[in-house]
């Protein structure tokens, strides 16, 4: 289950924040200290684009590729999926979250990352409807 927040309400000026430079995840280097221009979220994430919409993660299906219960993930409704993408469809009544993989000559299958969850395969439900893409995935990282 998912909670829909809703399409993005666009605002005339997007709040835009300093980037104060770069971290290294790996070995420091000194060629990270230069300067980017402010960044503004909902111009990184395009956040205006009448096809985005937000949506709460609900459940841990997808916890080993790191999407967690109460995420909020950015879902674009106007892409078709490719092979790999993150998916949010429809079963029924219910907003599902897998990943989508193709299979020639057999029915796509929606992975669960979580051995705790089944996958589901297109067909074996009584209706499945791609609702969007997952592009983006925010989540806290601590406090």
């Amino acid at each position: 289950m998912f909670h829909v927040l809703g399409p993005i309400t666009s605002t005339e000026n997007p709040v835009k924040k300093p980037v104060s430079g770069r971290v290294s995840c790996g070995f420091p280097s000194p060629a990270l200290e230069y300067s980017e221009p402010p960044l503004s979220i909902d111009e990184l994430v395009s956040l205006r684009e009448p096809s985005r919409w937000l949506l709460r993660a609900d459940g841990n299906s997808l916890k080993n590729i790191g999407i967690y219960d109460g995420d909020v993930l950015v879902v674009d409704k106007a892409l078709e999926p490719l092979d790999g993408d993150i998916v949010v469809v429809v079963i029924g009544a219910d907003f599902c979250c897998k990943e989508f993989r193709e299979r020639h000559g057999q029915s796509p299958l929606l992975i669960a990352h979580n051995p705790l969850n089944a996958d589901v395969e297109v067909g074996d439900w009584e209706e499945i409807d791609l609702w969007g893409i997952v592009l983006y995935n925010l989540h806290r990282v601590s406090r």
